[in-house]
C-alpha cells in the first residue's frame, strides 16, 4: 500500500470518527436531524412523483432516496433525477 492510498485512509477513518464521536455526542440532535431530513426528503420525493406524473416519470421511494433527497436539498433531488433517467 503506498502512501497516498494510506493517506486517504486515514482521513477516511478521521472522519468517521469525528462523526461517530458527534453522535455519541449529541444523540438526540443527530436523530432529530436525520428525521427531518427524511421527512422533507419525503416531500420532495412526492413532489417530483406528482409533477412526474403528467411526465410518465417516477422517482423510487424508499430510505436512501429520502435521506439523500433532504440532506443534499435539491442539488440532491436534480442528482436523483439525473440518476434514474441515465440508469433506469
Amino acid at each position: 500500500m503506498n502512501s497516498m492510498h494510506l493517506a486517504l485512509w486515514t482521513g477516511i477513518a478521521l472522519v468517521g470518527l469525528i462523526a461517530l464521536s458527534q453522535v455519541a455526542r449529541y444523540p438526540k440532535q443527530v436523530f432529530w436531524r436525520f428525521a427531518k431530513a427524511a421527512a422533507l426528503g419525503c416531500l420532495f420525493i412526492l413532489a417530483v412523483n406528482w409533477v412526474g406524473g403528467y411526465f410518465h416519470y417516477h422517482l423510487p421511494f424508499n430510505p436512501y432516496t429520502a435521506l439523500v433527497a433532504g440532506f443534499l436539498g435539491l442539488p440532491g433531488m436534480a442528482a436523483l433525477v439525473t440518476l434514474h433517467l441515465w440508469f433506469p
